[in-house]
C-alpha cells in the first residue's frame, strides 16, 4: 500500500471556512466524501492542522494502493460533489488540483514499528 503526503496552504482569513469544509466532510458531506474515497481506492485519508509562523497548513496523508490511480480517479470525479469539494480546495487554498499537476512528493523516512519499512532510497 502506498503512503502519501502533501502540505497545502490555508490562504488567510480562510481558517474558519477551512474548519466548516472539514466540518461538512464530517457532517452533511459525509456520506459523498467516503463514496468517493473508497471508490478511488483510498484506505486512509487524514488531515491534520498545523500551525506555523507563516500560517495555518493543512497536512494530508493518504494510503492506497496506487496513489497515482487514486488521485486520477479524484479528479476525474464529474458530480456535484465533486466539483462542490474542487471549488472548496481552490478557494481555501489557492491550489487548482484539478487542473494542476501536483508535484511529487519524495519519500526520505519511513519507520514503522513492525520492522517492515521499505529503504526509501
Amino acid at each position: 500500500m502506498a503512503l502519501y503526503a502533501f502540505v497545502a496552504p490555508i490562504q488567510p482569513n480562510k481558517s474558519e471556512e477551512f474548519r466548516q469544509f472539514i466540518k461538512d466532510l464530517n457532517g452533511s458531506r459525509k456520506a459523498e466524501y467516503e463514496a468517493s474515497r473508497a471508490k478511488a481506492g483510498f484506505q486512509r485519508e487524514s488531515m491534520f492542522l498545523q500551525k506555523t509562523p507563516q500560517g495555518e497548513m493543512v497536512v494530508v496523508i493518504q494510503e492506497a494502493d496506487s496513489q497515482k490511480d487514486a488521485l486520477e480517479s479524484l479528479r476525474g470525479m464529474k458530480d456535484s460533489f465533486g466539483d462542490w469539494f474542487f471549488q472548496k480546495l481552490k478557494d481555501l487554498h489557492g491550489i487548482d488540483l484539478v487542473g494542476t499537476d501536483v508535484p511529487p512528493n519524495e519519500l526520505l523516512l519511513d519507520f514503522r514499528s513492525d520492522n517492515m519499512s521499505e529503504d526509501p532510497t
